[in-house]
């Protein structure tokens, strides 16, 4: 009987061999040989041949031209001695022509002892100079020079027209945004106008037979569609505000806090609201939409100090380490719950029921893309009931003398009682 051996010795397994990490290698560039004697082509071909390159060879001026027609190349390689048309000829129509005017030229010569052969090399488009027999370390040197400078131009230029492709779109998109807008603001006004007109009709018509129930459904309906109106004229300025060009200048933010101030005289009446006015810098911003910046936050902070007598609101500047200007208004208002303060400079967001507290809820997100515009940050804090301030930044001006900062208009940081 036979019996059948078996290996009962373990299976040992091979040890895994880790994948190759394929790095992608550079696209090779194309580089132009030039020399009207075969052997010398054939050395600098032996010696620039590899992945990097795609090497064309010609030996003759109108070759080389016929060659520049077709490719575009990273650098040429040019013997100064040829039949016909010489190294530096050919170099000044290659210059001549715009579109190799760019292309980098290293001229080949013999004759490495005259300067002024050199410097017709060079006044006739050369970036470089090399003299016969090449050394292969020099030449491969500046092959990998000018075909890494030319991969980044490439690069560039590519990145350069994409970015010019999107710049064109977008102008495209906010003429089309902004005709949309005006179309919107056209369609949505005229239904307005008629509600407005035939309420305003009924309410002479009928008004002697209306009771006081129906008269004041009518004020319900003209004050909605003046409300209405309002909230688009604030959407449009809104929409507007981030294609409007910034007209940069130095601005006297003494100035424009006074004018938000002397605005305000109507809505603040007979309130009894102390001022504390700080010294401002002068900014560098445009100065009609700094003075938008100010006049909403003024504005609200006298509306949020309404319940308060007397209302104290407080207008100033800090420096920080950053060296920015960091201004506030503080109000001893009805304050906010902190929580929501993500909420404040959004559009149509409003901390406080409108029967308390007027407004759209935009201006605010006005004020957060002006200020973001001037390259600055906005931010607010507050409590409930305990007042609130808003805060901002805007970069010191540059090359400007700590005298121009100033004015002579500015306030002393005392209180101003108005009453």
């Amino acid at each position: 009987m036979n019996t059948a051996l078996t290996d009962q010795s373990p299976v040992r397994s091979s040890p895994a061999v880790a994948p190759e990490v394929q790095t992608a290698l550079p696209d090779p560039v194309n580089i132009l040989l030039v020399d009207d004697k075969p052997e010398n082509l054939a050395v600098l071909e032996s010696i620039l041949e590899g992945a990097d390159y795609r090497l064309t060879k010609a030996q003759s001026a109108q070759e080389a031209l016929v060659a520049l027609f077709a490719t575009d190349f990273a650098l040429i390689v040019l013997d100064v001695r040829m039949p016909e048309t010489t190294g530096f000829e050919l170099a000044r129509i290659i210059k001549e022509r715009k579109r190799t005017r760019d292309v980098p030229i290293i001229f080949v010569t013999a004759h490495y002892s005259e300067d002024q052969h050199i410097l017709s090399g060079y006044s006739a488009g050369a970036v470089d100079y090399m003299t016969k027999p090449v050394n292969p370390v020099i030449l491969k040197s500046k092959a990998a020079v000018f075909a890494d400078l030319y991969r980044k131009t490439k690069a560039l230029n590519e990145a350069n027209q994409v970015l010019h492709n999107r710049n064109q779109e977008l102008v495209i998109v906010n003429k089309e945004l902004e005709a949309f807008s005006y179309s919107v603001s056209h369609d949505l006004r005229a239904p307005l106008r008629h509600v407005s007109g035939f309420a305003e009709a009924l309410r002479q018509q009928a008004g002697p037979n209306l009771d006081d129930k129906a008269r004041r459904y009518l004020t319900l309906v003209q004050d909605a569609a003046r409300e209405m109106g309002e909230l688009i004229d604030h959407l449009l300025a809104f929409s507007r505000m981030g294609r409007a060009e910034l007209r940069l200048e130095l601005v006297d933010m003494n100035k424009l806090v006074q004018r938000a101030r002397e605005d305000l005289q109507l809505e603040i009446k007979d309130r009894c609201v102390e001022w504390q006015v700080a010294s401002l810098p002068k900014v560098e911003a445009d100065a009609s939409l700094m003075r938008q910046v100010w006049t909403n936050l003024l504005s609200n902070a006298v509306k949020y100090t309404r319940p308060r007598d007397p209302a104290h609101i407080e207008i100033g500047c800090e420096y920080s380490p950053r060296g920015e200007f960091v201004f506030f208004v503080r109000d001893n208002g009805v304050g906010f719950d902190m929580k929501y303060a993500g909420k404040l400079f959004g559009v149509f967001q409003r901390l406080h029921r409108a029967h308390e507290f007027e407004g759209t809820g935009i201006g605010l997100a006005n004020v957060r893309r002006i200020i973001g515009r001037h390259g600055g940050q906005i931010w607010a804090e507050g409590k409930p009931d305990a007042g609130a301030t808003v805060s901002f930044t805007l970069r010191k001006p540059a090359a400007v003398g700590a005298a121009d900062l100033t004015t002579d208009s500015a306030r002393p940081s005392t209180p101003i009682s108005q009453s």
